[in-house]
């Protein structure tokens, strides 16, 4: 599930309707160095690897329900983030909490059929876990 926060205090967190695939990805990007073997010289070394930095991004797409149409236009037309949380629906184990900016928001339609939405997020600082008790 990805919901989205009202902004409000408290905040409030739905799920905008429509989507149909949800995605959710958390990465890292690293640095590599070479550690020599200082004992034998003439072995390969090995590589060490640093993590620099971690990110979060997430996709949803499905049809472009009406009610949900402000919640997606304002969100990508202000540049700001919006805090949402990343659930795993029907699975009690905690859920994903950060700031996000919506950085695609893409609609589509064929003559005859609904309008569908594809969007994209990426995280706007630090991403936490939040475990249920």
């Amino acid at each position: 599930m990805l919901l989205v926060g009202d902004g409000a205090s408290p905040e409030v967190f739905a799920e905008p309707c429509g989507l149909t695939t949800k995605s959710f990805d958390l990465a890292a990007s690293t640095n590599t160095n070479l550690i020599p073997d200082c004992a034998d010289p003439e072995a390969p070394a090995w590589e060490s690897t640093d993590i620099n930095a971690l990110s979060a991004t997430g996709a949803g797409q499905g049809v472009m329900a009406v009610e949900s149409f402000e919640t997606w236009n304002d969100w990508f037309m202000s540049a700001e983030g919006k805090n949402m949380q990343i659930k795993l629906d029907h699975v009690d184990l905690g859920h994903y909490v950060g700031s996000f900016k919506l950085t695609s928001f893409k609609l589509a339609g064929t003559r005859g059929n609904k309008v569908t939405v594809d969007l994209s997020f990426k995280n706007d600082g630090p991403v936490s876990w939040v475990a249920n008790p």
